[in-house]
């Protein structure tokens, strides 16, 4: 078997591995987030950390960043206000325009998804030494930094057209 071949057979097994992941990562999740203490959907999880992660914003960038049509964005925010996990605040510097911000209540919701997850992720990663947990984070972050490079060369942006938060690790910003 060639090298060529080899490395093919290895980048099909890791896609494959990679699809299981995400499946599974993703039902893992839902789980999660259907707890009783959590009650949040996907598409309402996602605007959250997007509001946390950007900050005040307007509804159109919010439904740009998270890749969401401003119709779909529009119920999602209205049923966070109605939880009061979201507020709608004016701009500062145009009257006119809406923005949506997160509330103290908002922020504790979100620092039990990623406390949840934190807890599934220390069961999901009990088998691993803390040398390899040490090496698969790098690898990790080799292949999101691969990621948000293949994403950069076919849109020209990362994120629906937005920069990454300061706040996100330099591996994954240096796209």
């Amino acid at each position: 078997m060639t090298q060529l071949e080899t490395r093919s057979d290895h980048v099909a097994s890791i896609d494959d591995i990679v699809r299981h992941i995400t499946w599974q990562s993703h039902k893992q999740l839902l789980q999660t987030l259907s707890r009783p203490d959590i009650a949040l959907t996907m598409p309402q999880m996602v605007t959250l950390f997007a509001i946390r992660d950007w900050g005040t914003c307007r509804m159109s960038d919010l439904a740009d960043i998270t890749q969401q049509s401003a119709g779909t964005l529009t119920g999602i925010v209205d049923r966070l206000i109605e939880d009061g996990l979201v507020g709608r605040v004016r701009d500062i510097d145009d009257r006119r325009v809406v923005q949506v911000t997160l509330t103290p209540s908002g922020e504790q919701r979100l620092a039990m998804v990623e406390q949840a997850r934190r807890e599934d992720m220390e069961r999901m990663l009990h088998r691993f030494s803390q040398g390899q947990l040490a090496q698969f984070e790098d690898l990790l972050k080799l292949l999101l930094a691969g990621i948000q490079d293949m994403l950069v060369s076919e849109h020209g942006v990362v994120r629906g057209g937005s920069p990454l938060p300061s706040h996100m690790p330099a591996v994954i910003r240096q796209a």
